[in-house]
């Protein structure tokens, strides 16, 4: 075999493993994200603690807990027998007045910072059923029945019914809290089996993937004849295929809209749960999409384009016109420009992976940093031409 179809088939090789990681770095990092909600009760409490706070998510619950109330109780029917003579004419006005405090009761106690605690301490307990929804069983808190992942809001009926009580409203009073079937319903969907299926799946996938993704980008730049080029390819190809992960998300919440939006879980609140259930993964696409941004920056700024080389050569005649590149600080640098460039990278990457909840803005101004050090380098490692003398003609 001629060494030119050996270089095609090692070429093929490095961008045969390249694409397969990129593939699988979407698929790893779903995973990761769901393994961290499952095991993680801290991170699973943080994650939904905004819809308690949330308009809409409220107006769902505050519907949900009212129309529990009034279909144990034929309000109406008990404003009749309690209406002497023709007043009973009024019994469905009373009732429709009823119905309003009630709704504006419990939205008034979904509003405060009792509710805010209470909603904490459900998901606690929740979060201990979780893995079991997740495997398709139920529990007190969460249950799965039908294609349905519901929270039980006993405990936030008992508080309203108390609530009502202190305002004189006392017909709900009889009814134990744990005999209505008060069930949030934050999911509803006839896949919801395939999705526990594919659950398990990724679960047990969430270490070997990242793993394998790691392996494979070793692997590919190892191998690869022009390994500073590859680095850069696989960089770009991370950051392509966590946008493509993006970009699935914003379908995806299409589609559930379209499939779980209903009376059970008005439109408005079913936005507001996926953009929070979603939005810590959101966050870690980005996170990933700028490491290796951040390390392509590094790997195209070091190689020996005309572009990067113009960028260095810049930066360093500057250097040299300012005396800084032959001062002694100058001549260190030259002389470790290369764990100076690995520093400047890794630095602000390990900043970014030790932020506890990184924002875009961090994110953003990491990577200027680091664009900025790897400059600098160039800017101090450059001597000026003069250092090595002018060249003599040979006659």
């Amino acid at each position: 075999m001629s060494t030119e179809a050996k270089g095609d088939r090692h070429h093929k090789l490095v961008v045969t493993l390249l694409v397969i990681a990129c593939v699988l770095a979407p698929i790893a990092g779903t995973a990761i994200w769901i393994k961290n909600q499952v095991t993680q009760t801290d991170r699973y409490v943080r994650t939904v603690k905004p819809l308690a706070s949330d308009p809409h998510i409220q107006a769902a619950i505050a519907d949900n807990v009212t129309r529990t109330l009034f279909a144990k109780v034929d309000v109406a029917d008990r404003a009749r027998d309690a209406l002497p003579g023709r007043t009973k004419a009024f019994a469905p006005a009373v009732a429709s007045a009823v119905h309003t405090f009630v709704q504006n009761t419990t939205q008034s106690f979904l509003a405060s910072a009792e509710f805010q605690q209470l909603w904490v301490e459900i998901n606690r307990r929740a979060h201990r059923q979780l893995v079991r929804v997740l495997t398709g069983k139920g529990g007190k808190v969460v249950e799965t029945n039908n294609g349905q992942v519901v929270v039980n809001l006993a405990p936030v009926l008992a508080r309203v019914e108390q609530r009502l009580h202190e305002r004189g409203i006392d017909i709900f009073d009889r009814i134990p809290p744990a005999a209505i079937p008060s069930n949030f319903v934050i999911l509803d969907s006839k896949q919801l089996k395939q999705g526990q299926r594919g659950v398990r799946l990724l679960k047990t996938l969430a270490i070997a993937l990242p793993l394998i993704v790691l392996a494979l980008l070793a692997a590919a730049i190892g191998i690869s004849q022009r390994r500073r080029r590859t680095l850069l390819q696989a960089s770009l190809g991370i950051a392509a295929s966590m946008a493509v992960l993006g970009a699935l998300l914003t379908v995806g919440r299409s589609i559930y809209l379209d499939q779980i939006a209903g009376p059970n879980l008005p439109r408005d609140a079913a936005t507001a749960f996926y953009e929070v259930l979603v939005h810590y993964l959101r966050l870690g696409i980005r996170i990933v999409a700028g490491v290796a941004l951040l390390v392509a920056a590094g790997a195209f700024l070091s190689g020996p384009s005309k572009t990067a080389v113009a960028i260095r050569g810049w930066f360093g005649s500057v250097g040299g016109r300012t005396g800084a590149a032959s001062s002694p600080f100058g001549r260190w640098v030259a002389r470790n420009k290369t764990p100076l460039r690995v520093g400047a990278i890794l630095v602000p990457l390990a900043i970014l992976l030790l932020w506890n909840s990184p924002s875009l803005t961090v994110l953003i101004v990491l990577v200027v940093i680091a664009i900025v050090l790897l400059l600098l380098i160039e800017l101090l490692s450059r001597a000026p031409a003069e250092q090595y003398g002018t060249p003599t003609s040979v006659t």
